[in-house]
């Protein structure tokens, strides 16, 4: 009875082993909502993460595909007039976000406060001694690197 108890406490031990080379989709669903959000502070709030696909490089790189539901919380020009009357921020900061802004103004559609659009991210995840890491998100030229 004892081998019995002690082979079965062996093999759920294990199984953890075998089932932890990708995050788990609660764990890349609230790790990709919390890195939407800090991409986005103050113009978008994700609503929604949907996992879509996922592919592991090796042990301890994971792609994971999903789409963010954000809501706009102001409008691009409002965020902008508020970024540029920041008084935090440093000139080389203001300039930086900017930029930024002048690239959504070219890649999202007009939407106003309250609006509700999809992203499509890929984010990569990188296994550490402590668990899974949301590392960054991935570029269309590194996507191009992962057939998913």
């Amino acid at each position: 009875m004892k081998s019995i108890i002690a082979i079965a406490l062996l093999t759920l031990s294990l199984s953890g082993c075998f089932f932890s080379n990708q995050p788990s989709d609660s764990d890349i669903q609230a790790m990709s909502k919390n890195e939407f959000n800090q991409e986005f502070y103050g113009l978008f709030l994700a609503q929604q993460v949907v996992k879509h696909n996922g592919f592991n490089q090796n042990e301890t790189r994971y792609v994971a595909e999903v789409s963010v539901m954000g809501e706009a919380q102001t409008t691009l020009e409002k965020y902008s007039r508020s970024v540029l009357n920041d008084s935090a921020l440093s000139a080389m900061e203001k300039l930086k976000h900017t930029m930024g802004i002048g690239v959504l103004s070219m890649t999202l559609p007009e939407f106003a406060q309250g609006d509700v659009i999809e992203f499509e991210r890929y984010y990569l995840f990188i296994k550490t001694d402590k668990g899974w890491r949301l590392e960054k998100s991935l570029s269309k030229e590194e996507r191009s690197e992962f057939v998913l």
